[in-house]
């Protein structure tokens, strides 16, 4: 273990040990290299793992699954009794769960109390078909291995996983890495999101920022701006789009359809779209080949029911209707060109994405405790940062976020 700093061991060793972990810091210490070390390890020992996320994005990242279909669970919103049932009755899916050892999940700011309670509860009753005593042991004995930062914004629903009385209950190891390993030349912005994540700012790092008004881009690069407020992004959107049109650009709307009933709704699920406009996948189509909720790139071509994009890797695909199913009405559906106009973004929609050139608005817009982090910490370094707004008063940190960081460090 001598590639690793004192917190990077303490987290190998706590794993071996067969703690529950949360492995957590800021961008740049080390987290992912962590996970990487300690996945091989488990792989040394034998170990049953799943490598899981809470987003598309996340999971494609590292190369693993989203949450919710590792587990089998699809939204999430079904009773727990009736999704282990189903699980049970898929013996490929029951197997892979009822012998799992190890459980990894990445980004788990994004995971509500509410959803981390679903799955504590859910393996906790698979573990007990085999062993009746794990029904009262959280996550049924599996060990868990949490990976992300709180530092960032809240759970769209519901609270900070961390507040669940089964967090406490689950006897979860925080490990804390401070010591800034990244190999980058940009050690000043992993420095001010150190001090940034933690809602400070000084009169320094608002002097740093505030030159970054003035950051221009190659002429071919087009930033990702990123707004508090969705007022602001629908209105960025709609200038580019019709900029585009006026050029003379084929534009197609694309109308949703649905089994009688949901007509209504399908509506909402209309979608206008524009050859060479920036756009956003909205579902994860393929995770393997990068296709998930969150993928950018532009419209190559448009055809009647299907969508040609250029991704950022410069990868082509043909992007055809997707089918949303109710899961608890498998008669119940909704099917559409899961595709989103995307010169600009909600801060919160950007959580958990690596964006190669940003435009941010952190003024006085900016209402969500963790918002001004999260955007920031959306890019790679300083050079890829315009900012158009900046106020003191943004760097903001969730009261019991920082009571958790205090009481774990």
């Amino acid at each position: 273990m001598d590639c690793l700093n004192n917190k990077q061991k303490n987290a190998v060793e706590s794993v071996l040990n067969g703690d529950n972990i949360f492995l957590t810091g800021s961008g740049g210490t080390g987290k992912s290299f962590t996970i990487k070390y300690i996945i091989d390890k488990l792989k040394e020992a034998n170990k049953s793992y799943g490598l899981t996320a809470t987003t598309g994005s996340a999971a494609s990242l590292i190369g693993g699954q989203t949450i919710n279909s590792y587990l089998g669970i699809g939204l999430g919103n079904e009773k727990v009794c009736n999704i282990v049932k189903t699980i049970v009755k898929n013996n490929k899916l029951y197997k892979k769960l009822s012998n799992l050892d190890v459980l990894i999940i990445d980004e788990i700011s994004m995971m509500c109390d509410e959803m981390f309670d679903y799955i504590c509860n859910l393996l906790s009753i698979i573990k007990s078909y085999n062993n009746k005593e794990l029904l009262d042991v959280p996550f049924g004995g599996v060990q868990m291995i949490f990976v992300g930062d709180f530092c960032q914004l809240a759970p769209v629903k519901g609270s900070y996983c961390f507040l669940s009385p089964l967090w406490n209950k689950s006897n979860i190891k925080v490990v804390i890495l401070e010591e800034l390993i990244r190999q980058t030349d940009d050690l000043l912005f992993q420095k001010i999101l150190n001090i940034v994540r933690k809602g400070r700012c000084t009169d320094n790092i608002i002097a740093v920022l505030e030159k970054l008004k003035n950051t221009e881009f190659a002429e071919n690069i087009i930033p990702t701006k990123l707004y508090p407020i969705n007022a602001d992004v629908e209105k960025i959107n709609l200038i580019e789009i019709n900029k585009l049109k006026s050029k003379g650009y084929k534009t197609i709307t694309y109308n949703a359809f649905s089994n009688p009933g949901n007509e209504k709704k399908a509506m909402s699920f209309n979608v206008e779209l524009t050859e060479n406009s920036q756009i956003m996948i909205t579902r994860n189509i393929d995770i393997a080949n990068g296709l998930v909720n969150g993928t950018r790139g532009y419209i190559k071509k448009l055809f009647e029911d299907f969508v040609i994009i250029k991704d950022v890797n410069d990868n082509v695909h043909a992007i055809h209707y997707f089918k949303d199913i109710d899961i608890n009405d498998k008669k119940s559906f909704i099917s559409h060109i899961p595709i989103r106009t995307s010169y600009a973004l909600s801060i919160h929609k950007s959580q958990g994405m690596t964006i190669d050139a940003v435009e941010l608005d952190l003024g006085d817009n900016i209402f969500a405790y963790g918002q001004t982090y999260t955007a920031l910490s959306r890019a790679k370094n300083l050079n890829s940062i315009k900012i158009i707004n900046i106020d003191k008063s943004s760097f903001k940190i969730n009261p019991n976020v920082k009571k958790f960081y205090y009481s774990n460090s």
